[in-house]
């Protein structure tokens, strides 16, 4: 996967610039910063759409921490399933759009899949798998399905993340320039995609995507923009401080 300069990387997105206006576009946010309850925790602040969390695994650790994030063990996940390619506001990510991940990760296993679009409400398997991160001891990479079975993702490149802090992490789908981008704490990456549009998806998921794959995480905020972001755009969100 190639990586560029951030700011050549805007100019090729045509999108942001240092003072844009961060919530255009932008179609939920997930801060788990009211942890009076799971429900509360698990509420989108811009819909009011809801996480639900499910078990697929034996590591079964999960905490609403003080600081506003919320700790998965291996074996859990959250699942939106409004956020559906049937949904009429959110039907347009096929087209293009950017998933943000402010993340910490707990441990290192060889392959896991963090975050993501899925064909399915529940952990599955790659062909599943629509728009996803994906982690690895060597760092972050990004993958995308589409019709047909086409596809585009990284072999090689991975951008590394923090080994003891969050990370800012963001993958970015273009359908209209045909590229597919990674962002993970400033640096970003590029590589061309054969398909104008992603497959169809039933759910945003977090924690653990794939079936046999598993890690444990910290996340702080998630969110969904309907367009593809710059660079620029990306390294100027400043998630929302618990108060």
């Amino acid at each position: 996967m190639k990586q560029i300069p951030a700011i050549t990387a805007a100019l090729l997105l045509g999108a942001g610039s240092l003072h844009a206006d961060f919530t255009s576009g932008m179609l939920a946010r997930w801060t788990f910063n009211d942890t009076s309850s799971e429900q509360a925790a698990f509420t989108d602040d811009v819909g009011q759409l809801q996480f639900k969390k499910g078990v697929w695994g034996k590591d079964t650790a999960f905490l609403l921490n003080p600081d506003g994030s919320v700790t998965l063990g291996g074996g859990i996940y959250l699942v939106a399933d409004a956020v559906n390619s049937r949904s009429e506001k959110f039907a347009r990510l096929a087209d293009g759009g950017t998933i943000y991940c402010r993340i910490k990760y707990l441990d290192y296993p060889e392959l896991s899949f963090p975050f993501g679009l899925m064909n399915s409400v529940q952990p599955a398997d790659w062909a599943q798998l629509i728009f996803d991160g994906i982690s690895t001891p060597k760092g972050m990479a990004v993958r995308a399905k589409g019709p047909e079975k086409l596809e585009a993702g990284m072999a090689s490149g991975h951008l590394p993340t923090s080994k003891d802090g969050y990370s800012d992490v963001a993958i970015v789908f273009n359908g209209k320039t045909r590229k597919l981008y990674l962002y993970v704490d400033g640096k970003w990456a590029e590589r061309h995609a054969p398909m104008t549009r992603l497959d169809s998806f039933q759910s945003l998921m977090l924690g653990r995507l794939k079936q046999s794959n598993s890690q444990k995480m910290q996340i702080d905020e998630v969110r969904i923009y309907a367009t593809p972001l710059s660079a620029e755009w990306i390294a100027e969100i400043e998630p929302v401080e618990k108060k």
